[in-house]
C-alpha cells in the first residue's frame, strides 16, 4: 500500500546558557534544539459501523425484551446481507430508570434500554454497499455512524517509519543551521518522543485532535428510507503526525 509522506518544518530554538561570575573566566554550555516532524498518510483499511439500538417500557422486563428483540432485527438485517456473525459485536448492554420531573416530584416512568453493537471488517465496496443496505432499513429505525479505521498492521509501520523520518528531519535542519551559523555539531544530549499523535483527513485539510488516539474516520449517519446505498462511503487517507525534540551540543567552528 503506497504511503505518502510530508515533512513539516518544525521548531528550531537555538539556546546559549552562560554559567559564572562577572570578572572570572565564563564557562559556556552551547546547545541547538530541533524539532524533527513527519506526516504519514494512507487510505485506511477498516470500515466499521457503529449502531446504537433503543427500547422505552413502563416495566423492566418489557423494556429488556423489547431491546433484545430489536438487537436479534438488526443481526438478522445484517446476517441477510451475508455480513458474517463473527463481524458482529454487542459492546455494551445499559436499561436504567426513566425519571421525569411532574408537580415538583422526581418520578419514575420507566425504563429505559440501550445496547451498542460495532460491525468491523477490512474494507471493500462490497462490505460497504452490504452495511448501507442492512442499516437503511426504515422498519430499524436506527442510529448508527459509519467509519474507517488503520488496521494495527499500517498504525504500526506508519508509527516505525514516522519515527525514523522525524529523526533524520531534525538532522536535516541541525546540520543546516550549523552550516549556516558557522557552529560546530559535537553530540547528541537527547532525543525526546513528542507524543502528538493527531490524525487528520485529506479532504477537510485540518488537524482532528478529537480522534487523534484511535485514528479514525467518523460519517454520522440516521436510518432513511431507500433501502439502496445513495451515499459515499469510500475511505478518504487518514494521516498521523510523528515529532521528536533533539539537542546537540555545539561549539563554534
Amino acid at each position: 500500500m503506497k504511503t505518502i509522506i510530508i515533512t513539516l518544518t518544525g521548531l528550531l530554538i537555538l539556546s546559549i546558557s552562560t554559567k559564572g561570575q562577572l570578572g572570572t573566566p565564563q564557562s559556556k554550555d552551547n546547545t541547538l534544539l530541533v524539532k524533527g516532524t513527519a506526516v504519514l498518510k494512507q487510505m485506511p483499511e477498516i470500515i466499521y459501523a457503529s449502531v446504537n439500538i433503543k427500547s422505552e417500557a413502563l416495566d423492566y422486563s418489557d423494556c429488556q425484551n423489547k431491546l433484545l428483540y430489536k438487537m436479534e432485527k438488526v443481526k438478522s438485517s445484517l446476517l441477510k446481507q451475508n455480513i458474517g456473525r463473527d463481524l458482529i459485536k454487542t459492546n455494551e448492554i445499559t436499561i436504567s430508570e426513566r425519571k421525569e420531573y411532574i408537580n415538583g416530584k422526581t418520578v419514575n416512568t420507566g425504563f429505559v434500554g440501550n445496547i451498542s453493537m460495532i460491525i468491523e471488517s477490512p474494507y471493500s465496496t462490497e462490505i460497504s454497499n452490504k452495511l448501507l443496505i442492512a442499516l437503511k432499513n426504515d422498519s430499524l429505525g436506527l442510529n448508527y455512524s459509519i467509519g474507517f479505521r488503520l488496521s494495527e498492521v499500517q498504525k504500526s509501520q506508519l508509527r516505525q517509519q514516522g519515527i525514523t523520518i522525524a529523526i533524520d528531519d531534525a538532522k536535516e535542519k541541525a546540520s543546516l543551521i550549523a552550516k549556516s551559523s558557522n557552529i560546530k555539531l559535537i553530540k547528541i544530549n537527547s532525543i525526546t518522543y513528542l507524543d502528538d499523535d493527531l490524525t487528520f483527513i485529506r479532504d477537510r485539510d485540518i488537524i482532528r485532535e478529537e480522534v487523534r488516539r484511535s485514528q479514525d474516520a467518523f460519517v454520522a449517519v440516521t436510518g432513511v428510507n431507500s433501502n439502496t446505498p445513495n451515499i459515499d462511503f469510500n475511505p478518504k487517507e487518514i494521516g498521523i503526525i510523528k515529532s521528536v525534540r533533539i539537542e546537540w551540543t555545539i561549539s563554534d567552528n
